[in-house]
């Protein structure tokens, strides 16, 4: 049988162990622009839950995809205060809402960005998420018991010979990898979760969101 999904605090108790075991890796890549996102676990009635978004069509970048709230870092801003300034920004969720637990591991985006990804936890979340108009279209939840699923998870094999050759290049240069490599054919592994109808996580935000599960509830 499958192992019973851990309720809010015991969920928030494993995530802060796992991040704590060690220092988060930072990156550095001259040409890439830093960023974070923030990575909300909420407690809800019917057990906790992880919040996403989904994209305009009118964003630069990701036009319609599901992500974490996230963007650039301004001057004068870390991680943290970039990733709370941004869910605000984005779906009104106030900053004295939030508990930030931790950071994972930076990860480089096809776009560009070093991504610091900001993991916190929401005890008391609103009934509902107010979307900013021209950046997200539909914040939306996810149980963590259905992402913890081994079911509704994917991978699949994705050619860097698709990146742009200046993207190709700084991740080369700084030794970073999108994903973990694939022996026999040099091609990067690449997870998805099925989410729910027309709800696929993909790309960074599910790369993301496999280093959460594997570290705080695999194993």
């Amino acid at each position: 049988m499958p192992a019973p999904v851990p309720a809010f605090d015991e969920a928030l108790a494993r995530i802060r162990r796992a991040l704590a075991a060690r220092a988060p890796v930072r990156l550095d890549i001259p040409a890439f622009r830093p960023a974070a996102v923030l990575v909300p676990l909420l407690e809800r009635p019917g057990g906790p839950t992880i919040l996403f978004t989904r994209r305009t069509e009118t964003v630069r970048h990701h036009k319609g995809e599901i992500s974490f709230p996230g963007g650039g870092i301004e001057a004068g801003e870390d991680a943290v205060r970039a990733a709370l300034r941004e869910a605000e920004e984005e779906i009104g969720l106030l900053p004295e809402r939030v508990g930030v637990v931790g950071v994972l591991d930076d990860l480089p985006s096809i776009a560009g960005y070093v991504v610091t990804p900001v993991v916190a936890a929401v005890r008391d979340p609103p009934e509902a998420f107010r979307p900013a108009a021209l950046e997200v279209s539909e914040p939306f939840e996810v149980p963590l018991a259905l992402l913890l699923d081994p079911a509704i998870r994917r991978a699949s094999l994705w050619d860097p010979a698709r990146l742009p050759a200046e993207v190709k290049a700084a991740v080369v240069a700084s030794r970073a990898s999108f994903e973990e490599v694939d022996p026999q054919t040099g091609h990067w592994r690449m997870w998805s979760f099925d989410a729910g109808p027309g709800r696929t996580v993909w790309g960074l935000t599910a790369r993301i969101l496999a280093e959460l599960v594997d570290r705080a509830f695999v194993g």
